[in-house]
């Protein structure tokens, strides 16, 4: 919950920074640093001296200009069946309950024919003849499969218990129901590492993966001994301190000049008091990720790690990630809400018989029925580009984001085996990963089966690779697998053998690829590049795109709103496609508090921090921090009480993107502002 730093009259309350991630105070200067430049340029806002440091408040709730309304309710439209769009319909479902009247009517669709869930995507073995009996362990999580319990997952933990998602510590001593979630091993003993031909196996301690552990030759000697990892976090760690022991505004000060404008690769190369050599960083990237994860922002690598506890405990979901999607769709209050094989082709604004601008969205082609109060988006930018949105004149950074920014490759593999080989053959019996230099480059032993007969059936995650590892071994990968990959079949073998077999012992590696190829039952493969829906597994921003373009992707006038994990300061995580919806849903309540009085009562409980966890608090990146000041030319009446500084942000880029739309520019004109549309910041300043 979201706490303000009490302030006196004329002053507006503040939330601490201890309360707000890195990543949210790194979103929250991307919103802050174009509304600053905005108040500061429009000759009608009160104020000459605005910008990211010093903003003037806005008003709680929207007032109208016209006669008093109230209406009786809303319809919107909800693209995507997804972690976003299933979330979404939760939120409307909650307030619909709490705020008698305000009657949000939502259509889902979905573009897929069957599955829901997005890249919540468990895929479960079928019974094939011949073969043994199907268990409840006999699947892998294509797609989200781990969750740590750290701070900035407080709302994915919090929607857990809200779909009543037991937590398992020991499922040995407690057998848990599909749904529950039991812990995830990321290391376990006798897990293997094969590098430059060189195999190290985890006994009692974690080997170090250094240069000099799998000669690998043509490094500095100062780097040779040190592991992979420590490299990059010392230089990470001293970033740290500079915020500690200098503070929060020059650390993002040299956070923005001297690490977003560059990619890993360039930043640890250039831009360190002891730059790595090209080979060295070459090294690190393969022992750490893959080939080509160091072309990332270098800031996105740094505010990750930031945000991170190493000591936090991981979980995954028994029967796999997609009992969450079944959850969250069982809990939904309309379930005939919810279409499928609904690919959206266009959409566009479009005013109704009584003159209301309202959304249209195209079906195939066709334009619907229903025209709309607001549409939430939640389709990957990737797939969003493969829609018509000329019609809702998108600022251009939008378009630009959409366009241009980046969505990291990723593959996976499963095998059904006939027994648990790993576990008998080689001790790996608590879970872990095998990590190599090889194309299948991770092998994830799971955490569920840890405690299933070793002599029956089970699953194994052979291979999880990113970047330009997953391009290529995609390349192998059928959209009908397993149909038509042999290929693909064979070099799985051989690099499961090569991985787990000692080095230079060809008589045990011929021994696990007999052992793997007899124990073969069945496989499937998927690659999320090849999904026309996805277009990619994650947003993976590069230098300068999300500070750059956070902004304008979140801007909404409340009736288009882009939710989903790539809108969200947490991405590439399910919680930023929880908080996406978060963040739009209160959008569009306050875009139509003005006439609606249960919309401008559930704004208000938003604003009061009383819309309790996971549906609420407002992420904390659209909140007044404490280090915004007013401006220092701001005419305030001190005698009055300013409004909340939960969600102010986020009032305030509704209000600019409307403001926009009206003047129907790419951006913004300040110059063309006028006194009327800026109402509510001139209400928020006499504390009305």
């Amino acid at each position: 919950m979201a706490t303000s730093v009490e302030r006196a009259p004329g002053v507006p309350k503040a939330i601490p920074l201890d309360n707000i991630s890195f990543r949210a105070q790194w979103a929250a200067r991307s919103i802050r640093e174009g509304q600053g430049r905005v108040q500061q340029e429009a000759g009608v806002i009160p104020t000459q001296s605005a910008d990211k440091y010093h903003l003037l408040p806005i008003s709680n709730t929207r007032t109208t200009s016209g006669p008093t309304t109230n209406v009786s309710g809303f319809e919107v439209s909800i693209i995507g069946a997804g972690a976003a769009g299933l979330f979404t319909a939760m939120i409307f479902d909650h307030l619909n309950e709490k705020f008698p009247g305000l009657n949000v009517k939502y259509t889902i669709l979905e573009a897929e024919e069957k599955r829901f869930g997005g890249r919540l995507f468990t895929y479960k073995f079928p019974q094939k003849s011949n073969q043994p009996k199907i268990g409840p362990h006999d699947y892998y999580d294509v797609g989200a499969m781990r969750f740590p319990e750290v701070t900035t997952m407080e709302r994915t933990f919090a929607l857990f218990d809200t779909l009543k998602m037991e937590r398992v510590k020991d499922p040995k001593q407690q057998k848990p129901q599909p749904g529950d979630l039991i812990p995830y091993f990321f290391s376990g003993p006798n897990q293997p590492a094969l590098y430059n031909g060189v195999q190290v196996v985890q006994k009692d301690k974690k080997p170090k993966m250094s240069a000099k552990t799998f000669q690998v030759p043509d490094l500095p000697v100062r780097v040779q001994d040190i592991a992979a990892s420590d490299l990059i976090d010392d230089q990470i760690q001293n970033l740290k301190y500079k915020y500690e022991n200098e503070g929060a505004k020059e650390f993002w000060r040299a956070l923005r000049k001297t690490v977003d404008p560059y990619t890993v690769r360039q930043y640890f190369t250039t831009q360190i008091p002891e730059p790595l050599d090209y080979k060295t960083l070459e090294f690190c990237e393969t022992l750490n990720f893959g080939n080509r994860w160091y072309d990332q922002a270098a800031s996105e690598m740094v505010l990750e790690s930031l945000d991170f506890n190493a000591t936090a405990p991981w979980w995954c979901v028994e029967g796999g990630a997609a009992e969450i999607s079944n959850r969250m769709m069982a809990q939904i209050e309309h379930q005939d809400a919810v279409n499928f094989g609904k690919v959206v082709t266009a959409i566009s604004y479009k005013k109704d018989d009584q003159g209301s601008m309202k959304v249209d969205v195209a079906i195939d082609g066709k334009s619907s029925l229903t025209l709309y109060d607001a549409v939430f988006n939640s389709a990957p930018l990737g797939a969003m580009q493969h829609m018509h949105l000329e019609g809702l004149n998108l600022n251009w950074g939008v378009k630009s984001a959409i366009r241009s920014l980046g969505y990291g490759a990723s593959c996976k593999v499963g095998i059904r085996f006939k027994s648990l080989w790993w576990m008998t053959e080689l001790g790996i019996t608590q879970g872990g990963q095998g990590k190599t230099d090889l194309p299948i480059r991770c092998c994830v032993y799971p955490s569920y089966n840890v405690n299933d007969p070793q002599d029956g059936p089970g699953v194994l995650l052979v291979s999880y690779t990113w970047s330009q590892e997953a391009e290529r071994i995609g390349a192998l990968i059928d959209k009908n697998s397993p149909a038509n990959e042999d290929e693909l079949r064979k070099l799985l073998f051989h690099d499961l053998a090569r991985l787990h077999s000692k080095t230079g012992d060809d008589q045990q590696y011929q021994h696990l690829y007999d052992l793997i190829e007899s124990s073969y039952l069945d496989h499937y493969a998927y690659d999320w590049y090849k999904n026309p829906r996805t277009v990619g597994a994650f947003a993976y921003f590069g230098p300068g795109q999300f500070s750059n373009w956070y902004c304008d992707l979140t801007q909404s006038d409340g009736k288009y709103v882009i939710i989903g994990e790539a809108a969200s300061a947490h991405h590439a995580w399910v919680v930023g496609a929880l908080e996406s919806a978060v963040r739009g849903v209160y959008q569009f309540l306050w875009k139509n508090s003005g006439k609606s009085e249960a919309a401008a009562a559930a704004t208000s409980a938003y604003n009061d921090d009383k819309i309790a966890a996971p549906f609420g608090p407002i992420p904390a990146e659209y909140d007044r921090s404490e280090d915004i000041q007013l401006p220092s030319d701001a005419n305030l009446d001190t005698t009055k009480t300013l409004s909340s500084p939960i969600g102010e942000l986020a009032r305030m880029q509704v209000l600019l993107e409307s403001i926009r739309l009206k003047q129907g520019g790419d951006t913004i004109n300040p110059s063309k502002i006028t006194e009327e549309q800026i109402k509510p910041i001139l209400d928020a300043l006499v504390g009305a």
